[in-house]
Order: C-alpha cells, then structure tokens, then sequence
C-alpha cells in the first residue's frame, strides 16, 4: 500500500494523528473542499427557510399538515447539505484529477458566491460576509490540519454502523427507563422549571450531564485501550502522546454518538407523547408566561417550548441512565467494545507498515 494510500486508509479510520506531521497537510484545499459545500448549501437553504412565512394559526393546511411540512423544512436544512457534503467527498476519493478543480469550485462559491447571494437576499454588507467567509475558510483549513474533520466523520459513521447494537441495547435499558421517564414526564413540577429554564440555562444542564457521562466513559475507554498493549500485534514504534490520545478519542467520540442519536430518540418520542396526551388547557396552565410555541429558522413550530425544553431535559436524563446501564452489560462490550478494539489492533498493524517503510 502506497504512503498515501495508506495516510488516507488513516484518516478514514479517524487517526490523523498516526499520519506522519509532514504529510498531515497534504491536499488541504480539497480534504476541505465538502466543508465549504456543506457551508454554501446550508447558508442558501436557511436564508430561503427564513424567507418562508409558516404561521401555524392562519395556515389553511390542518394542524398536523403544517407540522410536517415545517418538519421538512426544518429538517432539509441540515440533511441536503450533509448529501451534498458527502457527494462531493465521494467524487474527489474516485476521481483523483479533480480534486484540485472541485476545491477551487467549492472555495469561490463559498468566498464570492455565498456573500453576494446573501448581499441580495438578506441584504448584508457583501465586503463584511466576505471577511467573515475568510476567517471561516481559514479555520476550516486549520481544523482540517488537526485532524477534526477526520476524528468526528469516522466517529458518527461508527456509532452509525453500531446502530443495530444500540436498538438491541435500547430494547433490554429502556422498558425501566421509560417507566421512571414517563412517570417524570407527566409531573407538573418539572414542566414549571423546565419551562421557566432560558436557552442558556438548559444548555449548561445538557453540558453538565455530557460532563458527567465523559467522567464515567473515559475511565472505561483507557481500561479497554490498555489492553492493546500487551497484545501480539505488529505495533511499530511506540505510540506517541498524540497517537494514543488520538485512538481513544474516536472510541470515546463513536460512543458519545451513539449516546446522542439514542438521546434524540427519547425526545422525539416525549415530543409526540405530549402532542398526544396534553391538551392545550394543561399546557397553559402548566407552563403560564412560557405556554407559547418554539420557532426554528424562523418557523412557529406547534410545539410548546416547555414541551420540547421538557423532553430536551428528560433525554439528557435518559441518556446518561443509558450509559451507565450498557457499559456495565456483557453484551455492550460483545457488540461494541469488541468491534472498536479490532478495528485499533488493524490501525496498530497498518501504523507498523507505514512507519517500517519509512
């Protein structure tokens, strides 16, 4: 396998760090290229989405007709561009030649095109959007360099991967969990903090809890990664301070990720609970001054803020429970633990044979 080969087979894997320091900026521009894509795109598709005026009280459409459709385009807006993102990552793996096109293609549109776009539609100062498009631009090609992008694409497609042992998981943690959940839920206690909570407020709770689940999960990770040590395996050179933080973080970040979409599906299922179960009385009286309907991009959904704070709330909870309960079942480590800990002694092998070749 040649060196480059071998650098990209690495940064697919998420270990950029095993790639040597003066190879890591090689092909900067395209490896940055579905970036700056996915920020054109996004950029234009929200842009329209605010143009959009959705008022779920004179809608001619029925109350759930609405729902769906802002749904749409609520969720359009992130879902097109990662498409697009991926499409273009895909060309420039096949099509070795076009890299260098496609990259100059992605950074004009996103240094030209994007702030224009915006100077007509939005009418914002095209001098400033270009200055603020640079500094993107620049920190995309920095994060590029460090290995992010890298880290947290391997990262969610894991965890995605994973995605049958989460349910098979999800099924044995969450008969008691939703018990304990769904009684919490229907507490009017909860809705009136919850709903009184600002923005800010539950985004330090939800932080809060993403600490305390790295304290719990990290331990594990170094106890699981400790055992690479003593194995057979053609492992090179001794790894470096970057090289082993950099393989315990994407086993720490395909966890988080697994975490998160189960976290996800606790709160959409909570969102349509309490779309079923609470009528809009309750949810006055319930939530008073904090009874009015959440806005995304712009768009009234009909959802209740308490509502959706409520089960944003509840999910951390859920997730967190979660964690703890699967890490500690025999059956996690068979269908998850396992899998990564391969996956690392094949990196250690192919990490061996690229640095033997130097």
């Amino acid at each position: 396998m040649a060196d480059r080969d071998t650098e990209h087979w690495l940064r697919l894997h998420g270990l950029p760090y095993f790639v040597r320091p003066d190879a890591r900026a090689r092909h900067l521009l395209p490896r940055t290229a579905p970036f700056l894509v996915f920020a054109v795109a996004i950029d234009v598709l929200s842009s329209l989405v605010l143009e959009v005026d959705i008022d779920p009280d004179t809608a001619s459409a029925s109350e759930w007709g609405f729902a769906l459709v802002a749904l749409a385009l609520v969720v359009a807006v992130p879902v097109v561009p990662s498409l697009l993102a991926l499409a273009t990552a895909r060309v420039l793996r096949s099509r070795t030649g076009a890299k260098t096109p496609v990259a100059l293609v992605a950074l004009g549109l996103y240094l030209v095109v994007d702030p224009l776009w915006f100077g007509l539609v939005a009418h914002e100062n095209t001098l400033a959007s270009v200055a603020q498009n640079t500094a993107v631009v620049i920190a995309a090609l920095a994060a590029t360099w460090l290995g992010v992008g890298a880290l947290l694409s391997w990262a969610l497609r894991a965890a995605l991967h994973q995605f049958g042992a989460l349910g098979q998981l999800a099924t044995r943690a969450l008969p008691l969990l939703m018990l304990v959940v769904v009684f919490a839920y229907f507490a009017r206690a909860l809705w009136e903090v919850t709903g009184s909570m600002s923005a800010s407020r539950l985004l330090g709770v939800a932080v809060f809890f993403l600490v305390l689940g790295l304290l719990f999960t990290v331990p594990i990770m170094r106890r699981e990664l400790s055992a690479l040590d003593g194995g057979d395996e053609p492992q090179g050179p001794p790894l470096g301070r970057l090289e082993r933080f950099n393989l315990g973080v994407v086993m720490v970040l395909a966890q988080a990720f697994q975490v998160a979409i189960f976290a996800a599906l606790v709160c959409v299922f909570l969102v349509v609970l309490g779309r079923l179960a609470f009528s809009d009385e309750v949810l006055n009286l319930w939530l008073g001054a904090n009874a009015g309907n959440a806005e995304v991009l712009g768009i009234e959904l009909p959802v209740r803020t308490g509502m959706l704070k409520t089960a944003v709330f509840l999910s951390c909870v859920s997730a967190l429970n979660f964690l703890v309960s699967v890490s500690t079942a025999a059956a996690y480590r068979a269908s998850f633990y396992d899998p990564l800990l391969d996956q690392a002694r094949a990196a250690l092998a192919v990490r061996a044979a690229y640095r033997a070749g130097r």
